[in-house]
């Protein structure tokens, strides 16, 4: 399961840094009002939902849905406005206090972060997780970070895989991250301008992907995972609005 956790995280890897570009500005900026550190935050329960520092909008036509098979041989429809949305808002601020407690932009540039691998959050430690990425202030409202590579693969077991991802994480350059104050807190996200052409790049690297060394548990997380994502490029003609990101606090 580990090495298909992995496999994954690099098919996103492809995806998600696809579209990135180099940030040729050499100039040093310092956006001060987001320098320090800012907390994850999450409220509600299981029966009314949780809110939180999870922010996914996703403004589609009412009757669009998403087709997932669960197991049971016939894909579900499954309302975007109506369950998709919601309920991915609802499980990410469930879950995510329990392995994020906070995110500190240092004057520097450099981005470090508390965490804990403890998604249950059963037995949380909090450990620093410090030098794997980094910002430039290219606007008031826009970062660029990058990823350190060899950080970021530091746990990775397998060396194949491993050069793989640290290759893919070198050869592309920034992400760009939009900025907005939510009253005193701030906004990071990604827009639909961005994840667009990211999402047609994962599905081509998905078909990509072998599966002969999957057991039947993963081969099923997998082809689950495909179905989803195959369906995405036309979703995404369709949208309006597509963000996602964190909303931190003091």
């Amino acid at each position: 399961m580990k090495k298909f956790i992995y496999l994954l995280a690099m098919v996103c890897s492809i995806g998600f840094l696809a579209s990135c570009s180099d940030d040729d500005d050499s100039a040093v900026k310092r956006l001060q009002s987001i320098e320090g550190t800012w907390n994850v935050w999450s409220e509600g329960d299981e029966t009314t939902g949780y809110k939180g520092s999870a922010i996914i909008t996703w403004e589609i036509d009412d009757d669009a849905a998403i087709n997932i098979d669960l197991g049971m041989g016939q894909p579900m429809p499954f309302k975007i406005n109506e369950t998709v949305t919601p309920l991915a808002n609802t499980l990410a601020n469930k879950f995510l206090p329990n392995v994020l407690q906070s995110v500190t932009f240092t004057p520097d540039g450099k981005i470090n972060a508390v965490y804990s691998d403890d998604e249950d959050g059963e037995d949380v430690k909090w450990e620093e997780a410090n030098g794997y990425a980094s910002y430039t202030v290219v606007n008031d409202n826009l970062l660029a970070v990058t990823l350190n590579a060899d950080k970021v693969t530091e746990d990775v077991d397998d060396p194949a895989l491993k050069v793989q991802i640290q290759t893919i994480l070198k050869q592309f350059g920034s992400i760009p991250v939009n900025i907005r104050w939510n009253g005193a807190n701030p906004y990071f996200f990604v827009d639909k301008a961005f994840v667009e052409p990211i999402i047609a790049t994962m599905v081509a690297n998905l078909s990509k992907v072998p599966t002969g060394d999957m057991d039947e548990e993963d081969l099923k997380s997998f082809l689950m995972l495909k179905g989803v994502l195959d369906q995405l490029p036309d979703l995404m003609d369709k949208t309006t609005k597509f963000e996602v990101g964190l909303e931190l606090r003091k």
